[in-house]
């Protein structure tokens, strides 16, 4: 088994914001983003029957800037499957927003002094949840979990849009996506990296 690259994870700046879970069909506006993504280019054909993964698009690599010299971004998996590809998965909604990360996040910042919560981990417990308070060990201020800054290696959402097998700080999602992703939910969008 190899070694999860890392995934470029695109979410909603309000960590809160997803479809209605009440509503008639919940996915409707997962399927409804999917759609967006697929017309726009990032997405291609979905990787098996009523799968969230999807290939890469023909406008993936316009959508998505990567950086570096001689940058390689395999789309398409091998014929034996085990090289890790490019693929892209709309993911949630959930019916809270839940935590993303990973083994690279860093401790996040109290929104108020900016001091690191170092045992986020001890602090968040087993079952993280968003509105949760933490308090700060310098200033004493509680904050949401959701509310502390995770900068780019983690985040709270309960819907979001992961783009696979990307080395966090490789791709970045350029203005156009962005504005995509803003026009077919009606939020503005963010992104960060996390490593399995």
């Amino acid at each position: 088994m190899s070694i999860h690259n890392g995934r470029l994870v695109l979410a909603p700046r309000d960590p809160a914001w997803a479809p209605n879970p009440s509503a008639p069909n919940p996915n409707a506006l997962t399927t409804a983003l999917a759609a967006a993504l697929a017309a726009a280019g990032l997405l291609g054909p979905a990787l098996g029957p009523g799968a969230d993964a999807y290939a890469a698009g023909p406008g993936f690599l316009e959508l998505v800037a990567f950086t570096g010299c001689a940058v390689q971004v395999a789309v398409t998996p091998d014929v034996g499957g085990d090289r890790p590809f490019c693929h892209i998965r709309v993911v949630g909604p959930w019916a809270e927003p839940r935590l993303l990360c990973g083994r690279n996040t860093r401790p996040p910042r109290c929104p108020a002094c900016r001091a690191q919560l170092r045992d986020w981990r001890y602090a968040l417990g087993a079952t993280p949840r968003a509105t949760g308070p933490l308090p700060c060990p310098a200033c004493g201020a509680p904050a949401a979990a959701s509310a502390w800054d995770w900068k780019d290696t983690g985040g709270w959402a309960r819907l979001s849009v992961w783009i696979e097998e990307v080395f966090p700080g490789e791709a970045t999602p350029t203005d156009a996506l962005m504005a995509l992703l803003g026009e077919a939910t009606g939020t503005p969008w963010r992104h960060f990296y996390i490593q399995d």
